[in-house]
């Protein structure tokens, strides 16, 4: 079995980022190891984490790649905004929401990305598809207008 673990955030100090992730945005802290070796975050009940490595590499400020989702983008900007979070980026609306970026203190910014309650339901429940290639319309076995069936093979 293979399975997506979690996401690498390069840290100078993995505890001290995993207090600032659990005063500023409310994420659960879990540890793995002697020692705390893997230190990760994580909105509470999420099913995926950001794992703070600190020592493996230099710190590298900027763009992670790596979204968040809210279908309260306002509010939730507001709220960081109020404990101390520093958005790089701005809040801007878009026809399909909105976004901002924000940043951690060593740096590393994520995207803040606005989108309606039931398309963050509908993707938070999605996963890929058990052969790892995507099926097309058109892939799907044939059914028998007579048995209602797919022919045996």
């Amino acid at each position: 079995m293979l399975a997506l673990a979690d996401c690498a955030v390069v840290v100078k100090d993995a505890a001290e980022a995993a207090r600032w992730w659990n005063e500023k945005l409310g994420f659960a802290v879990h540890t793995v190891g002697n020692g705390g070796h893997a230190v990760m975050v994580a909105p509470p009940g999420d099913r995926f984490v950001l794992h703070l490595c600190e020592g493996f590499e230099a710190v590298q400020p900027g763009n992670s790649g790596i979204a968040f989702v809210t279908d309260d983008l306002e509010g939730m900007v507001t709220r960081m905004t109020a404990s101390g979070v520093d958005f790089p980026e701005p809040m801007r609306k878009e026809s399909w929401g909105g976004m901002a970026k924000f940043s951690d203190p060593d740096g590393n910014i994520y995207w803040l990305m606005g989108a309606p309650t039931a398309f963050i339901r509908t993707e938070t429940r999605r996963r890929a598809p058990p052969s790892g290639r995507p099926r097309s319309p058109t892939s799907r076995r044939k059914v028998s207008p007579r048995t209602g069936r797919s022919p045996r093979r």
